[in-house]
């Protein structure tokens, strides 16, 4: 297999390691920038009961530097994660995963984990990650701070043609339906993008608000085999990437908050009156795409709160 390592002599791994850098970009109402390198955990989610295996510091349900939990992922009452992304993904779109399904994530570091999105990339039945497939069904299950609530949007791929750089592209645009972020109201629309090459990936994000780009993210990772050298090479770059995260975050909170960003109240919060009270709450399959951008076809989403 592509791209693959060996738990024991016999036993091929498909799990991989993302290594890249992250970048967020603030433009409206106030100017802010930052960029990380980062590493996180690619999981074909039939070895999550055995990728734990390549390191002594790599453990399942129990504390080490680096540790799996069921709970920290969709539908944490569900004991089988597998079962549960393939049963949204059928009723989100009628189409049942028949091939890999992988999870993009940080894994807990010393007991804690704190991923604003995971990534559960849903493949057909043939197609290898690590070759620039893609996916045909991607579900987004985003994390808010600090509330710590969960959403879910499912975005579905619509065969994208691959361009003259080898890359394959798809493209969503949708409205908002989840309050992310205290500085960013409810009133924006999201474009975004995966884009696919051999063992390359790359997510970008545009939020915006009244035709106005007012934030992008993206996301540039190369895929490399996981085995015990990789994983410890990673540990020792990157000892406590989401102590980072998060502390990342309220970081960069405070700054802009010294740069006199507004603040949004959660739409919980708001009277009942307003136009974004509890926008999202009721989502079960709610259609939110927008076909917005020119000459492109955008995938269809629809919104879940979970």
């Amino acid at each position: 297999m592509s791209g693959s390592a060996t738990v024991g002599a016999d036993r091929p791994l498909a799990s991989q390691w993302l290594e890249g850098q992250i970048r967020h970009r603030r433009k409206s109402p106030v100017g802010h920038q930052f960029s990380y390198r980062t590493g996180m955990l690619a999981l074909e989610l039939g070895e999550w009961d055995r990728v734990t295996l390549i390191s002594p510091w790599f453990s399942s349900e129990r504390f080490n530097w680096l540790s799996l939990h069921r709970k920290d992922y969709f539908r944490p009452t569900s004991p089988d994660l597998l079962k549960a992304v393939c049963d949204q993904a059928e009723q989100a779109t009628g189409w049942r995963p028949d091939g890999p399904v992988e999870l993009i994530t940080h894994p807990r570091y010393l007991g804690y984990v704190f991923n604003p999105v995971s990534f559960y990339f849903c493949y057909r039945k043939g197609d290898q990650p690590d070759t620039g497939a893609v996916p045909k069904v991607i579900l987004a299950q985003i994390t808010n701070t600090p509330w710590h609530e969960r959403h879910l949007y499912c975005l579905e791929t619509v065969g994208s043609e691959q361009n003259p750089s080898g890359w394959r592209t798809e493209h969503f645009g949708f409205q908002k339906r989840f309050h992310v972020s205290p500085f960013n109201g409810m009133a924006q629309h999201y474009q975004w993008t995966f884009s696919f090459r051999g063992p390359e990936l790359r997510i970008h994000m545009n939020v915006l608000e009244n035709e106005r780009k007012q934030f992008d993210a993206t996301l540039v990772v190369q895929r490399r085999p996981l085995d015990r050298k990789q994983l410890h090479r990673t540990l020792r770059r990157f000892p406590v990437e989401a102590f980072k995260v998060a502390a990342g975050i309220y970081w960069h909170a405070l700054k802009l908050k010294l740069k006199g960003a507004p603040f949004y109240t959660h739409p919980d919060k708001l009277p009942d009156s307003d136009p974004s009270f509890r926008v999202g709450t009721g989502d079960s399959g709610t259609d939110v795409t927008e076909n917005n951008t020119i000459d492109r076809t955008s995938g269809r989403v629809s919104s879940w709160r979970t």
